[in-house]
């Protein structure tokens, strides 16, 4: 290069030349998270049978799960920016697999539950950890990229989960049965802990942020007043205490606001930067995925329950009648990933499209069906909202994050994880509690009495009627999802470009 002519950017510092293999050995620890909370769902009636777990305990099976996931996402994202991102990635990694060996040998159900407790924190405590090294370990024009395969995995963890609890449950792989969801975490998250040790540069910044615990103890009961009844409060029916837990936690999240804002008054660190809701790009992105993950969460929750108990199909059928979906996810993902660099919102608006269009589809075959059985419709829907979210998936996290300063990297995780586990949470209850309505209001008590008949009328009248409950609640979901696009409409043209604060180490 002549004399006088600058460098690029990028060429200043050379990249760790072992930056993509420390990527996909960190994208374990966010594909096991999410693949840990769906893989157990079709697992919970043998759970049940074998280790005589009542009903109430299988449910906390899923719930101490998230409920511990998304309470401490958001200390575990403050963690890393105060103690190294590798670190706590590492412990947190780490943390995970013993739990996962925990759950494994679980004696009893209430052993099984306090496993899965633990198994959510050291979740919580990896997952922002990945944000944020991408944020830090990668020069700018290649974080996209990165940032592409984090949404690209997260997505197939989603449906991987749905898929791979079947299928291990039916094969039971040396009689362990249920216990094979978990122990094969193991062999995994060790050869991804031990390539990531060797790989990942930690990362700190020259004056890190010391860790609010006053704000972690506000924030961490706030967050469960929210989320202990959302998780629960529908299968109890509401009852009271729900409620109450409902509206105090409005109080004490307000509290919490008001007392970050004082700590940052006065020269102390919060726990989150509430500077970044002034960046419009983090602000309007945060919406838009909230609004994203209200619908998506509880759509395949939805028709599995069409599928099995409208239509009476076997479970491991109903989770196969997915691949397609899959198929079309991993295909438009991996063509996003390469592209989605230089045509980062034009991924995201098509994207928005094509997840609106599919999921209208769903909507209009189950609204339009005379025998109950969409099937067809479900396939072809399912299939073309998967091209879109194999675009937008990738777009959503490196949109969200575009500007934020490095030093604020892992709370800026944290709060996305956050956001998206409770809209999540409260689109399950919230569309459950259309379709259960809207099924009650159907006259069908007994979901499995019209399919145990032999009378095709009895079975063409249950198939109806849930198809008829799924019709509206995938409406919800087609709400949310058309106001994330309208959202992401929205977004600045060009993020903000940010100048790097902190550099691997």
């Amino acid at each position: 290069m002549p004399a006088g002519v600058p460098l690029p950017p990028q060429l200043h510092s050379a990249p760790d030349p072992r930056r993509w293999i420390g990527l996909f050995a960190a994208l374990t620890a966010p594909f096991l998270g999410v693949l840990d909370f769906f893989v157990v769902n079709l697992a919970l009636p043998q759970i049940g049978e074998r280790l005589g777990a009542t009903f109430a305990q299988q449910e906390s099976v899923i719930a101490l799960y998230a409920l511990s996931y998304a309470v401490f996402v958001v200390t575990g994202g403050r963690l890393g920016d105060t103690h190294g991102r590798r670190r706590v990635f590492l412990l947190g990694l780490a943390g995970f697999v013993c739990a996962s060996f925990l759950c494994g040998i679980a004696p009893n159900p209430w052993f099984l539950i306090g496993a899965r407790f633990l198994q959510g924190f050291a979740a919580a405590l990896a997952f922002p950890q990945v944000l944020a090294l991408i944020q830090v370990t990668f020069p700018e024009y290649e974080r996209p990229k990165a940032l592409a395969y984090f949404g690209l995995n997260v997505a197939l963890a989603s449906i991987a989960g749905q898929l791979l609890g079947g299928l291990l449950v039916h094969w039971n792989w040396f009689d362990l049965g249920w216990r094979v969801l978990f122990l094969i975490n193991l062999p995994i998250g060790g050869a991804a802990l031990w390539i990531s040790a060797r790989t990942l540069p930690e990362a700190r910044a020259p004056n890190p942020p010391t860790l609010d615990l006053f704000g972690v103890a506000i924030a961490t009961v706030g967050l469960a007043l929210l989320l202990v009844p959302l998780i629960e409060g529908h299968q109890a029916g509401w009852p009271a205490w729900a409620i109450v837990m409902l509206i105090a936690s409005v109080p004490v999240l307000c509290w919490f606001f008001r007392e970050e804002r004082r700590a940052a008054a006065h020269g102390r660190d919060p726990l989150i930067d509430l500077e970044l809701f002034r960046l419009r790009t983090f602000r309007r992105g945060l919406a838009m995925i909230a609004m994203y993950f209200f619908g998506g969460g509880s759509l395949f929750l939805i028709l599995s329950i069409y599928l099995q108990k409208g239509l009476g199909m076997e479970t491991l059928d109903a989770a196969l009648s997915f691949t397609g979906f899959a198929g079309a996810l991993l295909v438009s993902s991996l063509v996003a990933s390469r592209l989605v660099a230089q045509h980062r919102l034009k991924f995201l608006h098509g994207g928005f499209l094509l997840v609106c269009t599919g999921i209208a589809f769903v909507v209009a075959g189950l609204g339009t069906t005379r025998t109950g059985d969409a099937r067809v419709a479900i396939t072809v829907g399912l299939a073309i909202y998967a091209l879109g979210q194999g675009c937008v998936s990738p777009v959503m996290f490196s949109t969200v994050l575009s500007g934020v300063p490095l030093r604020s990297a892992g709370a800026a995780s944290g709060m996305l994880s956050t956001f998206q586990q409770v809209s999540s949470m409260l689109g399950v209850a919230v569309i459950g509690l259309v379709f259960s309505t809207a099924l009650g209001g159907t006259g069908i008590a007994d979901s499995g009495a019209a399919a145990a008949d032999g009378h095709a009328s009895q079975a063409s009248a249950q198939a109806l009627a849930f198809a008829h409950a799924a019709t509206w609640a995938l409406s919800i979901n087609l709400s949310s999802m058309i106001a994330a696009a309208l959202l992401a409409w929205r977004l600045p043209p060009t993020p903000a470009t940010q100048s790097p604060d902190e550099v691997p180490v």
